[in-house]
């Protein structure tokens, strides 16, 4: 069950990428959780670059 997470502005995408650089730079690995969500929002990511960018 995949949950959906779509970025809706450009501030919301900086916060992304934001959110995906500290999840990526935090010393504790990651959690299975934390894995899933932050493959979620780089693929949202990727979508609007796509689409907005």
């Amino acid at each position: 069950m995949e949950k959906e997470f779509k970025i809706t502005s450009a501030k919301h995408y900086e916060e992304t990428m934001i959110n995906i650089f500290e999840m990526q730079e935090q010393e504790d690995p990651l959690t299975p959780a934390q894995k899933v969500e932050m493959e979620l929002m780089i693929k949202a990511s990727e979508k609007y670059e796509a689409e907005e960018l």
